[in-house]
């Protein structure tokens, strides 16, 4: 019987599937480059002598009467040029001519209200190649947002006390210690929302400012940031650090190849970016593991408040079926696989030359809204984004403008579907703990090269378990925030798998001595206590 119905329900899924695909061609009309608010622009060459001209050509999508397209020339010492036009009102197309009169790299910035592209030109002297770019004049103009910074502050000042006179009083627990880490380090890796310095050029108040620790790593130049193994979202303005799931898909397609990215110019190759993206990654998995997700990463904070805020109103908790959690586990392994089956369906043509999705070549629909496709339906993105609007920091206009489809399906940064799976996300996180992070792709990533041979075998950290000193309460497996069954069932040695996140919930709570142990390169860091008897 239990046959029987899997077929029928394979049917009934390949049914609705060709449903779908027979509504989508004979009622949809298929999706142009022009499909929605954006702005696209090339320019003729990208080096110059001084004195010399380049052309800027592009479009204004969708295309309309009286739309004023403007073009700022930014020179090496930050003084600029602005130039104004009025774009095509039936194809939207625009283009500018200007006389470069400086040595140095030139940011040039096409612009319709909050929509913005970005490209660059070198300038050089020929009768003196060696002449030093000249320094900007314009000085750097520094804010603090004292509110967020001084906010930031008081709780980290409580986190510190608390766990100080935890230690003292040994009645710490890991839970408010880790509560405290994460919010002190979404402080560091968000660290360009409190405090912003820039130079004040028109296009400086659309461009996102950072605080990169790092634009380079082993001669491979990185300008999107070192990649983190937790999700800090690409899309907000403020981050140190750049979320690997974005850089895996953007250095397949569409930044394959050397040359323009978004606001930033790629001297290195996709394939030289990918290297140090996996080589961040399999490094990081190796020493800690997953242990990212349970301490480091933003979108677990905001899972654990959620969950917070369910105890506060005493709704009950609801717990998956050990057979169902296993396969939804899973779930996490089969999206990041079609993270990159897409990423590179969508790079065909940069990769190997052939075409093989229309609207993927620049300009193009894909290339246009879907160049990120797991960003697309990130639940992380629209919590940032929203965030950061509530206190000021991103334009409303800014997050919306760029957004097209119906219901606003698509775009850069707040989207229909990217709310909606923040929505469904955060009422299945309110009822079952950390539910996202059992199907995450990043964590999928994370745990592919830390809790699998021959990785697991040099591993770092580990959950070991002293069996004789266990007694089967099985309180460690009621505890456990993603239902992982091994820290229970299994006897002895390194009971962690691929669905831990090491929030230590499990050593915390274990009520019998040195049972359970968090090691890091085999020396004990964290141990269970005896709390019964006290």
């Amino acid at each position: 019987m239990r046959h029987i119905k899997r077929r029928i329900a394979i049917y009934f899924a390949i049914a609705i599937i060709i449903a779908a695909y027979l509504v989508n061609i004979n009622f949809i009309q298929p999706a142009s480059s022009c499909y929605g608010p954006c702005i696209t622009a090339k320019i003729d060459k990208t080096q110059v002598n001084i004195n010399g001209t380049v052309t800027i050509t592009g479009q204004v999508c969708p295309p309309g009467q009286n739309i004023t397209v403007e073009v700022i020339f930014t020179r090496p010492d930050y003084t600029f040029i602005q130039q104004y036009m009025i774009a095509d009102p039936k194809t939207g197309n625009f283009s500018i001519t200007q006389t470069l009169d400086m040595i140095g790299y030139w940011n040039i910035f096409s612009l319709n209200g909050a929509i913005l592209d970005r490209l660059f030109v070198v300038v050089t002297d020929p009768t003196n190649p060696n002449a030093p770019e000249p320094t900007p004049t314009v000085p750097l103009k520094v804010n603090t947002n004292y509110s967020l910074l001084g906010a930031t502050g008081a709780l980290l000042s409580v986190g510190i006390v608390g766990a100080v006179y935890g230690m003292k009083r040994k009645t710490i627990r890991i839970s408010s210690v880790r509560l405290f880490v994460q919010i002190g380090l979404l402080f560091l890796i968000f660290f360009g929302v409190f405090v912003e310095g820039r130079y004040p050029i028109p296009a400086a108040t659309i461009s996102p400012h950072e605080a990169l620790v790092a634009t380079s790593a082993f001669g491979v130049q990185m300008p999107d940031g070192i990649p983190a193994p937790f999700l800090s979202c690409y899309f907000p303005c403020g981050k140190t650090v750049t979320c690997a799931l974005w850089e895996l898909q953007t250095y397949i397609y569409p930044f394959f190849n050397a040359g323009s990215g978004w606001g930033v110019q790629y001297s290195s190759t996709g394939i030289e970016r990918l290297g140090i993206v996996l080589g961040v990654i399999i490094v990081a998995a190796v020493l800690l593991g997953r242990l990212f997700c349970g301490w480091v990463c933003p979108f677990g904070l905001y899972l654990d408040l959620v969950t917070r805020i369910r105890k506060t109103l005493k709704v009950r908790r609801r717990n998956l079926s050990p057979k169902f959690n296993e396969r939804f586990h899973q779930l996490g392994y089969l999206i990041l696989a079609l993270i990159i089956i897409v990423s590179v369906l969508f790079g065909s043509q940069a990769i190997a030359g052939i075409q093989l999705v229309p609207g993927t070549q620049k300009e193009g629909f894909v290339w246009n809204y879907f160049s990120a496709p797991f960003c697309q339906v990130c639940p992380m993105k629209p919590l940032c984004v929203l965030a950061e609007i509530s206190v000021g920091i991103m334009p409303l206009s800014h997050a919306t403008q760029t957004s097209t489809g119906i219901l606003d399906t698509l775009g850069y940064y707040l989207t229909s579907i990217n709310l909606l799976i923040l929505v469904l996300v955060t009422v299945a996180a309110f009822f079952i703990r950390r539910s996202w992070c059992r199907v995450c792709p990043l964590g999928a990533l994370m745990a592919l090269f830390n809790r699998f041979p021959p990785f697991k075998w040099i591993s770092g950290v580990r959950l070991n378990k002293q069996g004789e000193k266990c007694k089967n309460c099985g309180i460690c497996k009621q505890v456990c925030p993603t239902q992982v069954k091994s820290v229970y069932e299994q006897k002895v040695g390194d009971v962690a798998n691929s669905q831990c996140i090491w929030c230590l919930r499990c050593i915390e709570m274990c009520p019998y001595e040195d049972c359970l142990q968090l090691k890091f390169a085999g020396k004990t860091i964290v141990k269970s206590r005896d709390w019964l008897s006290r």
